[in-house]
């Protein structure tokens, strides 16, 4: 990644959760619509931990109160630990104000299923993402980002994951503007903020398809982020209507 610019990386964020005798998986694609995008999160993140430092002192936490938060995002969530009624609607309103777009796909799989399906299941997950992604550039005239960074992962399934990203980019329409983007994993186990909103992004719709009753401001968030047309896009509005 040395020589790229922040707004050249876009950043990739996966969350698995189980739902009666289902498994959801959540696949989430993030870019910055601005250069400046990843500084901002940063910066905000940096000075929310600076003011919750002091704050979180005075703060005790209620027994069963805790937030999912921090096992899913530490670098966003630990500051705000001790507040967890706040963590989730301070952690929307920081989202929401940054200048970024989310391309979400979701796959659901009976939980007996054959795990051959894996591999299905990931090209599926790719191709919503980044179908999603290649209608927003064409929609903007904005460029394609450069590297898709992912969270770690071992050899032999970071490999197999590059083949079916690379599958995928190839069957685009000829008309992609995505060209020769590449998919990368971060090589430890401490991730880039922006990486780690993908994540807590992912993990936040993926609650929601568990329950969709359930309010969540961070889902509302990622929603309200969404780059349309995409098939969780359309399955959104209709669950909002029902509501």
């Amino acid at each position: 990644m040395t020589g790229l610019r922040p707004e050249q990386v876009a950043f990739l964020g996966e969350y698995t959760a189980s739902a009666k005798d289902k498994q959801v998986f959540v696949q989430i694609l993030c870019w910055p619509t601005v250069p400046a995008a990843w500084g901002m999160l940063t910066q905000t993140a940096l000075a929310l931990n600076e003011q919750r430092r002091g704050d979180s002192m005075s703060l005790s936490v209620a027994k069963g109160t805790a937030s999912w938060i921090p096992a899913v995002a530490p670098q966003l969530g630990l500051p705000l630990e001790r507040d967890p009624g706040a963590a989730e609607s301070t952690l929307a309103t920081l989202i929401r104000r940054l200048p970024i777009r989310f391309a979400v796909a979701v796959v659901e799989q009976e939980t007996e299923q054959n795990h051959g399906s894996d591999a299905l299941r990931r090209r599926s997950l790719f191709s919503g993402c980044l179908t999603a992604y290649n209608a927003y550039l064409k929609s903007t005239s904005q460029a394609a980002c450069r590297i898709v960074v992912a969270p770690n992962q071992e050899p032999a399934e970071s490999d197999g994951q590059r083949l079916i990203f690379g599958e995928v980019l190839a069957h685009l329409d000829t008309t992609s503007r995505l060209g020769a983007l590449e998919l990368a994993f971060w090589p430890e186990a401490t991730v880039p903020v922006p990486l780690e909103m993908a994540q807590l992004a992912a993990a936040a719709v993926a609650r929601h398809v568990q329950d969709p009753a359930q309010a969540s401001p961070l889902f509302e968030t990622v929603y309200a982020h969404l780059a349309p047309p995409s098939r969780f896009h359309a399955l959104g509005r209709q669950t909002r209507r029902r509501k």
